[in-house]
């Protein structure tokens, strides 16, 4: 029994592919627990750990861009993204996981209070350093997203700071370089949209509503959702 104990423990996946294999279902029921649970079994053991604290920032990160969340659950799980992200950050500085999640959990926050409460807080130079290190290190992580998170935070800067002609510059190339993000194309979209280039914004969101799937059959879903909603508002 010992031995046949041990080798089904030595033929067992890692916690980090299941973890990876369920993230690839997170949108069905009950799996955005088990996914939190995982995450803090391993911080248990190692509150420090790299690969729970990234792992447990894109969890909390994904809860904070769910379509119609209010405003302090959105702010809430942006800031323990942000925190786990950091933590993750702490163990490995140079790695783009930790920089990309706690980057865009302090975007999430911010949206949750409010960029002008964000900004009184001094988050600008937080979220900037985090994602333009993710954008060094990485460009290509996530299909591109620390360069559409940049894009997107010039759209979403108040007045005089927002740079809605920079925010297209920054989205159209990574549009270019990841023609797969679908965020990108929503992103870009809402752009256009305000810059009143109104029918290449519909187009793009078209895109996204004809689009077959990528890499992450819950973002596309989640995407194409958000695509439909986009067109019946505009």
């Amino acid at each position: 029994m010992l031995l046949l104990g041990l080798l089904l423990l030595a033929q067992a996946a890692p916690w980090q592919q299941q973890w990876d294999d369920l993230w690839k279902k997170r949108d069905e029921k009950g799996v955005e627990q088990q996914l939190f649970t995982m995450a803090q079994e391993q911080l248990k053991v190692d509150a420090k750990s790299f690969d729970a604290n990234w792992r447990l920032a894109a969890l909390y990160n994904w809860q904070a861009n769910t379509p119609g969340i209010d405003s302090d659950h959105k702010a809430q799980a942006g800031k323990q993204a942000w925190e786990a992200g950091d933590k993750a950050i702490a163990a490995k500085p140079g790695d783009v996981h930790g920089q990309y999640q706690a980057g865009a959990g302090i975007g999430n926050y911010s949206e949750g209070v409010g960029i002008l409460t964000a900004l009184s807080q001094g988050l600008e130079g937080k979220f900037r350093d985090r994602i333009q290190a993710a954008m060094k290190l990485d460009p290509n992580y996530l299909d591109g997203m620390p360069e559409v998170v940049w894009g997107r935070y010039f759209f979403k800067l108040p007045w005089p700071k927002r740079d809605v002609d920079q925010s297209v510059k920054v989205l159209s190339e990574a549009m270019e370089s990841h023609p797969d993000n679908m965020r990108a194309r929503l992103y870009l979209a809402d752009s256009l949209w305000d810059n009143g280039k109104k029918d290449e914004a519909k187009r793009l969101v078209q895109d996204i509503v004809d689009f077959k799937g990528g890499d992450d059959p819950p973002e596309d879903r989640r995407l194409k959702d958000l695509a439909l909603d986009w067109q019946k508002n505009h």
